[in-house]
């Protein structure tokens, strides 16, 4: 029987494009998809593992089905220590599910990390369900990838929505491929990405860059978009350059320098570089953050900080009763 290092399962439509995109990248590592949806994935590589909730598809519901598949699935990954679990917040299915599974895995004795997509500000009706499942990864993993749909679409605000889409799963499907990577990779193993990745609060920045001052160019649009999403300085960085061969020491410097001076990071920044023959370089910034501004979407999460107002048992969740005012009577 096949050992595998790690695991990657896609909760949700958004984790089950992601888990498509990367699927013929990574051969030594489990790939498993959660859904509710008839939509299937073409190919065999990943997987996929239907929650039957019919027409109840309510939050208690998909909770409750996706308790009794979290059991099924500390089989599916038996022996497997690492498990990264990829979800958009915001609809009613991955919100709920995602932060169970999570849950149920971590306290399996595995090492969790979570890859959270937080919706387009426009989407009003799904920022305050995002930020209430985002702070639910966070309890229920060692770790939590923070990643902004706005961030993506500024970049490209004339793309087609559909196209915008399958950019932002190709671009966080590189990114996960290389978490993993075990070949072409310079200067960053997987142990410190996933090191950095698993302890606390981090944040993914992407930019593109083209022409002479592609790499000046590229840093500036992954670290500013950092900054957006997290209104914090970072502490430590892993930044991964994808592009030219023929990069020069010269812009390397310029790639450290200038993440450093707009995020103000005064910690450890390591840099890895993965060639791929183009003449245009993307940049993957990962950075260790102390807050993001997702937070302020959940306004409760200011009048209860660590505590949680919805009582939630499959979550390891509690009500602090004479924190809410209410007595309980013998």
């Amino acid at each position: 029987m096949q050992k595998y290092d790690f695991a990657i399962i896609g909760v949700g439509t958004a984790g089950k494009r992601i888990l498509e995109k990367i699927s013929y990248k990574i051969s030594d590592g489990i790939l498993l998809a959660l859904d509710d949806t008839e939509w299937r994935l073409s190919g065999n590589r990943v997987k996929e593992i239907r929650l039957n909730v019919n027409f109840e598809r309510t939050s208690k519901k998909i909770k409750l089905e996706a308790y009794k598949v979290g059991k099924s699935l500390v089989e599916e990954v038996d022996g497997v220590r690492n498990i990264v679990i990829v979800s958009g917040l915001g609809g009613v299915f991955g919100s709920s599910a995602a932060p169970i599974v999570a849950n149920v895995l971590r306290e399996s004795g595995k090492r969790v990390l979570g890859i959270s997509i937080m919706p387009f500000k426009f989407e009003k009706s799904r920022l305050f369900r995002a930020a209430v499942a985002l702070r639910k990864m966070k309890i229920a993993c060692d770790g939590v990838i923070v990643i902004g749909n706005g961030e993506f679409i500024e970049k490209a605000p004339k793309t087609p929505l559909f196209k915008a889409y399958e950019l932002e799963n190709e671009w966080i499907g590189n990114f996960i491929s290389k978490l993993f990577d075990r070949e072409n990779i310079y200067g960053i193993n997987s142990g410190e990405t996933y090191r950095l990745a698993s302890e606390g609060n981090t944040v993914l920045g992407v930019g593109v860059g083209e022409g002479t001052g592609m790499a000046e160019e590229a840093t500036t649009r992954a670290t500013l978009s950092l900054r957006r999403q997290s209104g914090s300085d970072a502490r430590e960085a892993l930044v991964y350059v994808v592009g030219w061969k023929e990069i020069s020491l010269g812009d390397v410097s310029t790639i450290v320098t200038t993440f450093r001076g707009i995020t103000c990071c005064e910690g450890e920044i390591k840099v890895g570089y993965y060639p791929n023959g183009e003449r245009s370089l993307t940049v993957y910034a990962l950075a260790a953050v102390t807050e993001t501004k997702f937070d302020e979407w959940d306004p409760v999460q200011k009048i209860l900080k660590d505590r949680e107002l919805d009582f939630d048992v499959y979550a390891d969740m509690s009500v602090d009763c004479e924190f809410l005012g209410i007595k309980v009577l013998d």
